[in-house]
């Protein structure tokens, strides 16, 4: 018969190989809980169910282009063209879709608008690869050409969603809103590929050691390729998500008029203990920086705290997030 000691001191392994394991990941719920029940007590206002529910659709747009950039920071990069992808497809779609609204129409825009962005992905892929461009800048030149091409086509909001369209973002499946399920499908979907299969197995080995990787037979760069492709897909889905949200599109969707969905996917990616650098994350943490995201922006707003505190604020976050987490990369080393 096992004793109470035994017990505790099995309970208290136990305890300590978790939290070796998933410190991070753990940090970041607990902060959640907290903050969230400093809302529930500090503002009334946020505890209406209406509130709530509107903190699960804003969190919508952020959780999808995160799911995708965790892709890209686990393999050792980082994706600054997701803004820009956004928006790219925020206002090729409403521009087709304001001439041609049946739905085989609809379906057609909504593959084309995805092919276009894992040929986003594909080029990213290609120039950190094979031309050796470092991912901040590859990423960042390439959004810069995305956003030209925007541009060119539309310079102010217009166009307009097919009737029915807008169901992906103001829909309700019984009590729940339908983009919060198509969130949690995609992100479980993505964790599946993670940790199930030797492709997702593959992204964070590459992110870990691209030379050990190469060197174990790993394609590295078929891997990269999968890994911001479906950082670009992801940023499909957001867009696509906002003009059903919006009912039409903007040249700047992505970012500056609105949320900096670069900064902010980055910002929730990290928070959530996906390594700068890769190898090590996933997206449930991912979802939880989302959560903490959308939770600060929600309680900024309610508490009437002027926007450009904020960006302060979340460049603080950023900082603190990758310094906390880069400290600790020797002691788990050894």
């Amino acid at each position: 018969m096992v004793s109470d000691s035994a017990r505790v001191s099995r309970l208290r392994q136990w305890w300590q190989r978790v939290w070796d394991e998933d410190r991070e990941l753990l940090t970041i719920f607990a902060i959640l809980g907290v903050l969230f029940l400093v809302g529930m007590i500090a503002l009334p206002s946020f505890r209406s169910p209406r509130n709530l529910f509107n903190v699960l659709r804003q969190a919508v747009a952020l959780g999808l282009v995160s799911t995708g950039q965790t892709m890209a920071v686990l393999v050792g990069g980082i994706d600054l063209s997701v803004g820009s992808t956004i928006s790219l497809i925020g206002v090729y779609t409403t521009g087709l879709m304001a001439q041609y609204t049946s739905l085989g129409a609809v379906t057609l825009i909504v593959l084309a608008m995805i092919a276009i962005a894992l040929f986003i992905g594909l080029a990213n892929a290609f120039v950190i690869t094979r031309l050796r461009v470092a991912p901040f800048i590859a990423t960042m030149g390439l959004g810069a050409i995305i956003q030209g091409f925007i541009l060119l086509y539309a310079k102010r909001p217009g166009g307009a969603i097919a009737p029915g369209w807008d169901f992906f973002a103001e829909g309700m499946i019984g009590p729940v809103p339908f983009p919060v399920i198509f969130l949690l499908v995609l992100v479980a979907i993505a964790y599946f590929f993670l940790r199930k299969t030797a492709a997702g197995r593959h992204v964070a080995a590459t992110g870990g050691s691209e030379v050990i990787a190469r060197l174990s037979g790993i394609q590295t760069k078929r891997v990269a390729a999968y890994a911001y492709m479906i950082s670009a897909f992801a940023a499909a889905l957001t867009g696509l998500f906002l003009t059903s949200r919006m009912g039409a599109g903007d040249p700047l969707m992505g970012g500056l008029n609105y949320d900096r969905y670069d900064l902010d996917s980055i910002t929730a990616v990290l928070l959530g203990g996906t390594r700068l650098g890769g190898g090590k994350g996933g997206v449930v943490g991912t979802l939880a920086g989302v959560l903490l995201v959308s939770l600060l922006n929600n309680l900024f707003n309610l508490a009437d705290i002027n926007p450009y505190i904020q960006w302060i604020i979340k460049g603080v976050i950023v900082v603190g997030a990758v310094a906390v987490y880069a400290s600790r990369k020797p002691v788990e080393a050894k």
